[in-house]
């Protein structure tokens, strides 16, 4: 049987596991179909927009997303939310994440993309 203690530190270890997990998905340029959480001014430039179905406990306008492409990453401000189909892992991005991650000026799609939360939910 387990002791409290060594029970306890396999469950935050778990916890953290599932919090941070690394989504896999298509990143597209623009926010087409997002509502913007009507965030201030200087968090618009590197914003990103998420499924519905991850959203939960996140506070738009505050908690970060890491995303990565091809040896790339960026990390963006949470700043809207989309109706997607059940089960999607995509996400949108303004111009200025997207530029960083893109392999080339006419992409409008880059994928797979890998994106995870920075901080656990609130």
């Amino acid at each position: 049987m387990l002791s409290k203690s060594l029970l306890a530190v396999v469950s935050t270890v778990m916890c953290f596991a599932a919090v941070n997990a690394q989504i896999t998905g298509t990143a597209t340029r623009g926010f087409n179909g997002t509502t913007n959480c009507g965030c201030p001014p200087f968090n618009g430039p590197y914003a990103i927009s998420i499924p519905a179905g991850f959203f939960n406990a996140r506070i738009c306008c505050q908690d970060t997303i890491t995303v990565k492409y091809n040896g790339k990453s960026v990390q963006a401000i949470l700043s809207g939310v989309y109706d997607a189909q059940a089960g999607t892992t995509n996400i949108e991005l303004t111009d200025t994440p997207f530029s960083v991650l893109q392999d080339n000026a006419n992409q409008q799609t880059i994928s797979p993309v890998t994106w995870a939360f920075d901080q656990s939910p609130h």
